[in-house]
């Protein structure tokens, strides 16, 4: 597998990671201490049952769930929101029917937001008000929402999944047949067959093609386009999945892999500059031909 290079965050999750790298919570700063008495006075004069983090962030959980599944680092969140200044005037939200999906735990988005998420259960819909330092600190949003403004976000948690969810709903949707797993969590869809092809072996040069993305996404992370690629079995070069799958198969067999995140990128991902390629947590998928091998 060759380095790739694709970019699958929204501009929440870009001015987020920014966001986060800019600011730090001084709360020596005249700005943040104006932002927590405007917050207190917006509090006390509201209907709703507030609640305060140690961070800051203040949130009211406006239709409870408690029974269902908490949101939990490492689970991918199912989520929609609107987000206001303490005037009331809209600044941003998603749209109708787009959801964003999100890793949780990997601080890409607004502080205050992701931490509001993991308080949440499946299908509950809260407030949060969010100081500018949980926010979007120094930068301007728009003119609704100028600099070190504190903001209110609401959100519905419609879905919180963990990667094994992930992976048996893509098949569930997709009405794809398992041909042969692992304890691991990979999954093998074969495509083609070729019972009498020679099988791989470590040391082998592989020609294949391939074409990799993560699970959501529409557009492949990396492929071999209208070329092929020579894979070496045995030598620790490739993400642990992508192998495993690939030493599956036999010449002349192609096949989906499906593979959790701990036989890929893990807790790390990839990422370039202030956008990440793979996010942590992602479950991957492999398209795969073999072509040769000798």
């Amino acid at each position: 597998m060759r380095k790739f290079h694709l970019s699958i965050l929204s501009a929440l999750f870009m001015l987020g990671l920014a966001s986060c790298m800019k600011e730090s919570a001084d709360p020596s700063s005249e700005y943040f201490k104006q932002n927590d008495q405007q917050i207190k006075a917006y509090t006390d004069t509201s209907k709703l049952s507030w609640q305060s983090t140690s961070s800051g962030l203040y949130y009211a959980i406006t239709t409870a769930n408690s029974t269902a599944k908490k949101a939990t680092v490492g689970d991918q969140a199912e989520f929609s929101y609107k987000s206001y200044n303490l005037s009331g005037a809209l600044v941003d939200s998603t749209t109708a029917g787009s959801p964003v999906y999100y890793p949780l735990g990997i601080q890409a988005i607004l502080a205050g937001l992701e931490e509001g998420l993991l308080l949440m259960h499946e299908g509950e819909r809260a407030t949060f008000l969010l100081p500018s330092y949980l926010a979007y600190g120094s930068a301007a949003v728009n003119a609704n929402l100028p600099a070190y403004s504190v903001v209110r976000f609401d959100v519905k948690l419609a879905r919180s999944r963990t990667e094994t969810e992930q992976i048996q709903q893509y098949i569930a949707d997709k009405k794809l047949t398992v041909t042969d797993s692992s304890s691991t969590g990979l999954k093998i869809i074969k495509t083609v067959t070729n019972p009498t092809g020679a099988t791989l072996t470590a040391g082998q040069t592989i020609t294949i093609k391939y074409k990799g993305k993560m699970l959501r996404s529409a557009t492949a992370f990396d492929s071999t386009g209208a070329g092929t690629f020579d894979a070496t079995l045995g030598q620790s070069k490739y993400v642990a999945g992508f192998e495993a799958g690939l030493s599956k198969l036999r010449v002349g067999e192609s096949a989906t892999i499906i593979f959790p995140s701990a036989l890929g990128y893990g807790t790390t991902g990839v990422v370039s500059g202030n956008t990440y390629i793979v996010t942590p947590y992602a479950p991957l998928l492999f398209e795969l031909q073999v072509i040769s091998a000798k």
